[in-house]
């Protein structure tokens, strides 16, 4: 009669896989919202500032007011719902980490890959913001 059967990363149990399998969906989940919200930002942002320029050209003094303020607070909620994406990852990545689950395979890029790649993300909504705000500061200069 033979003893337990011994699982290493080679043989790993199945109830092993399905928590990587669903520590893995929730991160793609997660990963296609930042990808998303960028979309959204990157959209919304460039119809606003295509509309303020045409209002611009027409004076319409309470428009081109008023779309640099509506800039900044869409880059803000997009920013925000970004950032939050973000942090779900990281959540995600303790738990798959805690659960020992990285000799299975790894979850995501190395941690310095990833970074690099989400720096784009981050600085989005500020160079939109900013972007925006330098809009303002030269309507109220004039």
């Amino acid at each position: 009669m033979s003893g337990p059967a011994m699982h290493t990363h080679r043989t790993p149990d199945v109830a092993l896989w399905d928590h990587y399998r669903a520590l893995r969906e929730q991160w793609t989940h997660e990963d296609h919202l930042i990808a998303q919200r960028m979309g959204w930002l990157i959209w919304s942002e460039g119809l606003m500032f295509t509309a303020y320029g045409a209002h611009a050209r027409d004076g319409v003094y309470w428009l081109v007011l008023g779309f640099p303020f509506f800039g900044i607070l869409v880059a803000v909620l997009a920013g925000v719902a970004i950032y939050t994406a973000m942090a779900a990852t990281e959540s995600i990545k303790q738990q798959f980490d805690q659960a020992g689950l990285a000799d299975l395979c790894p979850l995501a890029p190395a941690s310095h890959i990833a970074n690099r790649g989400r720096w784009a993300a981050k600085a989005m909504p500020f160079v939109f913001g900013a972007m925006w705000l330098l809009a303002l500061l030269g309507r109220l200069h004039d």
